[in-house]
């Protein structure tokens, strides 16, 4: 499930990256966050993928672990090439929706906050980008089927140098992206913690991944045909469904490659 923030600007179009730059940014998304692909790693390279293509002047943030209890969480921060980690106690996740975004699905809001004072949600980040300079912020929120699972402030100068609006469509396209990575990432550590995934032997595992990857160009293909009958809705549903699996197809595919790299050892 996704909850698609749609994010809108009253500026003019100004130059800035297009849907060409997607595959490059994607590219070196999965490769900051591949071989290890945890949680965390995925963050690491959301987060610095990000400035391939969105000016920000600070970054803030919190991770939720798949395993950590819900009165943790990890402090993110930004310098230089680097992500830190720093986990910490929570008086509950208060992260939540700004009022002025449109919202359809429940894992993803991306939210433009012309003023930080709006930036409700955190007022100790509210209060640490005021102190920084900032005048205006860009949210990005993840969650795992409704828990939340990654949160980041993005802040600048003014609302004038938030990003242009095809850029900001090409953000909400690398958002998805990275969501379903994540999702991977997240069902992977759950399992794994769980000892799920020392059981089944590769043959299996492949067996399973190939019933994954089926499901998402089933539901691919049913996206296609609701779209060329002008059934948009149900297309969308069918696609929002494909990408879902494949975040569950690409955890199957990694945890069967780190087990054909064990047994070839």
């Amino acid at each position: 499930m996704y909850k698609n923030a749609a994010m809108r600007t009253d500026l003019p179009n100004q130059e800035g990256p297009d849907v060409r730059h997607l595959p490059q940014t994607v590219s070196l998304f999965l490769k900051k966050a591949l071989p290890e692909f945890t949680v965390d790693k995925c963050s690491e390279a959301f987060i610095l993928a990000l400035r391939n293509f969105i000016p920000f002047e600070r970054l803030h943030g919190f991770l939720w672990r798949p395993t950590q209890h819900g009165s943790y969480r990890v402090r993110l921060a930004l310098a230089g090439d680097s992500v830190s980690f720093k986990e910490e106690a929570s008086q509950g996740v208060q992260v939540r929706q700004s009022e002025d975004v449109t919202e359809s699905r429940d894992d993803l809001r991306v939210t433009l906050h012309r003023s930080v004072k709006s930036l409700e949600a955190e007022p100790e980040i509210q209060r640490i980008l005021e102190e920084e300079g900032c005048k205006a912020a860009m949210e990005i929120h993840f969650s795992y089927y409704g828990r939340p699972a990654l949160w980041i402030a993005l802040g600048v100068p003014t609302a004038k140098q938030f990003p242009a609006e095809k850029t900001q469509e090409l953000l909400l396209v690398f958002c998805h992206c990275a969501l379903v990575s994540l999702h991977g990432a997240y069902l992977a550590e759950l399992d794994e913690r769980a000892g799920k995934r020392e059981k089944p032997e590769p043959g299996e595992q492949f067996d399973l991944a190939l019933r994954w990857f089926h499901t998402v160009v089933r539901h691919l293909n049913v996206g296609l045909v609701r779209l060329q009958n002008k059934q948009t809705n149900d297309a969308e549903d069918a696609l929002h469904r494909a990408s879902i699996v494949a975040g569950v197809c690409l955890a199957e595919l990694l945890n069967l490659m780190r087990a054909t790299g064990k047994k070839n050892n």
